[in-house]
């Protein structure tokens, strides 16, 4: 994991982004300030807009930031590996986030830009592959792999052996049971229980999961 005193910049100052930077400095860590498309640069109620996300890399070369993490939420999945693999290309660091309170075992493999947001719980040889992100209190267990890009809502609850794809959203309490495997762009809504496997695209609800 990055060092403790090192400067965050967030991707997008939205929802998300401020979100992670609320955590970031709970935990004592120093926030740079955000690049956004979309917002002027300045200040604003989180923090401060340092710029596009063009600018990154001047930034990071400059010295305002060590380190960055993605803050582009569910809404613009594409986007979110997009950014994170354009930024990667030009050599900035993505760093990683876990919560004071949550439980990763020692065995745990987390790649690059993954953030674990409080009270989630992460067993035995479980695998989250780049810029994995989830919320609070998911359940993750043993020997679980989940691709990168992906997100879990709140209160997600993955058995074990389960196999996750790239750029998946399990919305806010979906149960997955053990030994399932989940498909790239496979989203879920709230609720949801899967019982099979889920290897198409889609978004797929209810108990059991059905495609919407």
């Amino acid at each position: 994991m990055p060092a403790v005193d090192s400067r965050v910049a967030i991707i997008g100052a939205g929802a998300l982004g401020q979100q992670l930077a609320q955590h970031l400095r709970q935990q004592g860590r120093r926030v740079a300030g955000f690049f956004d498309d979309t917002l002027p640069v300045g200040a604003t109620a989180g923090g401060t807009v340092l710029g596009t996300t063009s600018a990154a890399a001047q930034a990071y070369t400059s010295g305002i930031f060590d380190e960055l993490l993605l803050g582009v939420g569910y809404e613009h999945m594409g986007r979110r590996q997009q950014l994170f693999e354009q930024l990667q290309a030009a050599g900035l660091p993505f760093g990683g986030f876990v919560h004071a309170s949550a439980y990763v075992d020692s065995s745990v493999v987390l790649g690059p830009g993954v953030f674990i947001s409080p009270g989630c719980v992460l067993d035995l040889n479980v695998r989250l592959d780049a810029n994995v992100l989830l919320y609070t209190g998911c359940i993750v267990a043993h020997d679980t792999h989940i691709g990168a890009h992906t997100l879990l809502a709140p209160g997600v609850r993955l058995a074990g052996r389960v196999q996750v794809g790239v750029r998946c959203f399990l919305g806010i309490g979906t149960t997955v049971i053990d030994s399932l495997k989940l498909g790239a762009d496979v989203r879920t809504g709230g609720g949801t229980v899967v019982i099979d496997n889920l290897p198409e695209p889609g978004t797929y609800v209810g108990v059991p999961a059905r495609r919407r």
